[in-house]
């Protein structure tokens, strides 16, 4: 088949560039998602609202819009799953969101959301338009015009119930759901920030213990080479202490993960397969030189040849362009391979020197169809208007300007554009090159009659029209079966996570690991395309320690399986969080036993050499504030700087924080003076409360974890 579009990564858009013919955007298939859900199951719920036809319809909606945004047709698994994250999110933020204006009275009528996209449409006129309007209206000029794109936005709710435009409509309404959501959390976050109080007292007691001091820093990092004979030792009953202390707050699961592990075994072709793969493709070229193309073509299954003209500049490929542009007409393109990948031979069948865009005029007359009961004309009536309009025309009785504005369907801004050959349909083009400039070219297309008037055109230049047949360098059959053999064999010697990691190991096979992959993923740990190995993971039946049968991943490689952990809503058990809190208190541990180690030193020493000693530097002047947070403070966090403004002024010491040590020399300290009414020390209890370690996203985040959700989404998405 011809496959100019697979050598240079993207194909030809093959794009009527007129009135609304330019509205008919290519449906993705959405059945993963859409299909209809059994009674028996439920895809998502929080509390007791169930989200399923939600989700759907906020899915298509964001998908809409993504491929209008990006100009794609369809997406690739990893960013499919992005979209449903991001329509997961957006859902369980405006749920909650909902609720908790609902219990202040708060709510948004059918009215308001109207007013708010009048709103968001005036924007574009000024200075801070609404930014994804913004480019949802660039992506519909570039289509159909700058001045067809706002009469199509002006309009937007005539394309809700139309096959062909629906997703326009769709990718408007998410654009509203994002503004209106977006409006929702800023007034609840409002509502939050104007309902704190702070009594006198407790801003006086800031004020008493708000000094600032100019300090000499220096980190030690306990875990470094220096420090390698420190060891910390942690008890069962420390463990379970820490457990059983904070098991709520640090250890409760609100999103299913698992950590999976992934045995590699990459399908490569063997030596004898791309032999036999050059001998296909140079036996198939031997038939291909004698044949004649339309015949070869219709014996390949493709039965048509690429009309289009190329030139030089649209073949981003260097050899390729060599091939096409430095041969004569007719001349074949011999067997040749592209990265490895793929065998591709052809033949330059055509040429011509023309121009590369025309500009035009046009009068539209759209005739009646099922999807456009509304148009003024019948097909037979537009027909006979347009053959009388070219008339006209022809006869000088009237300029196309003036015919525009009593007939064209649409009336407004520029009269004139410029369509260039790639973009537009041959026969299209091909009529309005063959028509002289002033011209007049009556185009019939899927809408309605377009009566062109060709104006002027670029300065013509040698293009070319080629064919291409690809062949991928695949594994055969037989090196497929030989390898799963192989890998069958692997499954079947290894019983749990552990020795699928040190088995492959001895047999020199990569394991991918990856950590708290969600249901959702089709991605572990950056390798792609690995949904059915997530779905598996997820199932009702598989335990932890459970190895998979073989996956062929895209025939890119086969994989073997294993969960090396599984965590399930709700608090984690002791036994699967042990080592993990063994871990954070044996840091913890080593620092304070680092602590006491650094100001044994110090006192035969002083900070400039032990710098030195332990590979790091001392920092003057540090400036450090007991009310500032940990970017104010240097990164030092809230557990040392309690304890630095403890210390005596000119004494070295060392004091640990949760995890790392700090060297300090208080040089000198300054009390803070209370501000009238005490408005400073009031705004620095609210940015504790409400600045970058707890903004608006950490209190929606914090309303979500307390909700009652059930994501039941990877059961019903698959690939």
């Amino acid at each position: 088949m011809a496959a100019i579009g697979s050598i240079r990564k993207h194909g030809v858009a093959l794009m009527i560039i007129i009135g609304l013919a330019m509205l008919a955007f290519i449906l993705g298939d959405l059945s993963q998602v859409t299909r209809t859900f059994s009674n028996k199951n439920t895809l998502a719920r929080i509390g007791n609202t169930k989200l399923d036809n939600i989700y759907s319809k906020q899915y298509e909606e964001n998908t809409a819009l993504m491929r209008l945004i990006q100009n794609k047709s369809s997406f690739d698994e990893n960013e499919t799953y992005q979209i449903h994250d991001m329509t997961w999110n957006q859902i369980l933020q405006e749920q909650v969101l909902d609720q908790q204006l609902a219990k202040l009275g708060l709510g948004y009528d059918e009215q308001m959301i109207e007013d708010f996209k009048a709103d968001m449409l005036a924007s574009l006129n000024s200075q801070r338009p609404n930014q994804y309007l913004m480019q949802f209206a660039q992506a519909l000029a570039q289509q159909v015009g700058p001045e067809n794109a706002m009469a199509v936005l002006s309009n937007i709710e005539e394309y809700a119930n139309n096959d062909q435009t629906r997703d326009l409509y769709n990718a408007y309404q998410a654009i509203v759901r994002f503004a209106v959501s977006a409006e929702k959390a800023n007034r609840y976050s409002a509502l939050v920030q104007n309902s704190l109080y702070f009594s006198d007292p407790l801003a006086k007691k800031l004020s008493e213990d708000n000094k600032s001091a100019m300090v000499s820093l220096m980190f030690v990092n306990p875990q470094s080479p220096s420090f390698n004979n420190v060891t910390a030792e942690v008890k069962d009953s420390e463990v379970k202490d820490f457990y059983n202390k904070h098991k709520k707050d640090l250890f409760t699961i609100y999103t299913p993960n698992r950590d999976i592990d992934v045995a590699i075994f990459p399908i490569n072709p063997t030596p004898k397969d791309l032999q036999a793969i050059e001998d296909s493709v140079r036996a198939d070229f031997q038939h291909f030189s004698t044949s004649d193309l339309l015949a070869y073509s219709s014996e390949k299954g493709n039965g048509s040849v690429d009309s289009t003209y190329y030139k030089s500049d649209d073949i981003t490929l260097d050899t390729l362009k060599n091939l096409i542009f430095n041969v004569p007409v007719g001349s074949l393109i011999q067997p040749f391979v592209y990265e490895n990948q793929q065998w591709y031979f052809g033949k330059v069948y055509g040429g011509a020197v023309r121009p590369d865009s025309v500009f035009v005029a046009a009068v539209e007359l759209p005739f009646k169809t099922a999807q456009n009961t509304g148009a003024k004309y019948s097909k037979k009536e537009a027909r006979l208007l347009a053959d009388s309009l070219k008339n006209v025309l022809l006869s000088n009785q009237a300029t196309i300007f003036e015919l525009r504005r009593n007939f064209s369907a649409n009336t407004s801004g520029d009269t004139t554009f410029w369509l260039p050959e790639r973009g537009t349909i041959s026969e299209l083009y091909n009529g309005l090159v063959n028509t002289p400039n002033g011209g007049i070219y009556v185009y019939k297309a899927t809408t309605g009659y377009i009566v062109f008037q060709a104006l002027t055109r670029t300065a013509p230049i040698e293009k070319r029209q080629f064919v291409l047949y690809d062949y991928p360098i695949a594994a055969s059959e037989a090196t497929l079966a030989n390898l799963k053999s192989e890998a069958n064999a692997f499954a079947a010697s290894v019983n749990n996570a552990k020795e699928l990691s040190s088995t492959a190991a001895k047999k020199g096979i990569q394991v991918v690991q990856g950590n708290n992959v969600t249901s959702m993923a089709s991605v572990i740990n950056q390798l792609p395309n690995c949904r059915d190995i997530v779905s598996w993971a997820f199932s009702d039946d598989v335990k932890k320690d459970d190895i998979s049968d073989v996956f062929n991943v895209e025939r890119m490689f086969l994989a073997v399986a294993t969960v090396r952990n599984l965590r399930d809503n709700g608090v984690q058990k002791l036994k699967d969080v042990k080592d993990d809190v063994k871990s954070m208190l044996e840091g913890q541990k080593k620092a304070e036993m680092v602590c006491e180690q650094v100001n044994k030193a110090l006192a035969s020493s002083n900070m400039q050499a032990l710098a030195q000693q332990y590979g790091t530097q001392v920092m003057d002047s540090v400036y450090l504030s007991f009310a500032g947070d940990i970017y104010q403070n240097r990164n030092v966090d809230g557990m040392a700087i309690g304890k630095i403004f403890a210390l005596p002024t000119n004494k070295p010491t060392a004091v640990n924080g949760q995890n790392m040590v700090y060297v300090v020399n208080v040089n000198q300290t300054n009390n803070a003076t209370a501000t009238p009414g005490y408005a400073m020390e009031k705004s620095l209890l609210r940015n504790s409360l409400m600045g970058r370690e707890r903004n608006e996203m950490s209190i929606i985040n914090y309303l979500i974890s307390q909700a009652k959700v059930l994501d039941n989404r990877g059961r019903f998405y698959q690939k």
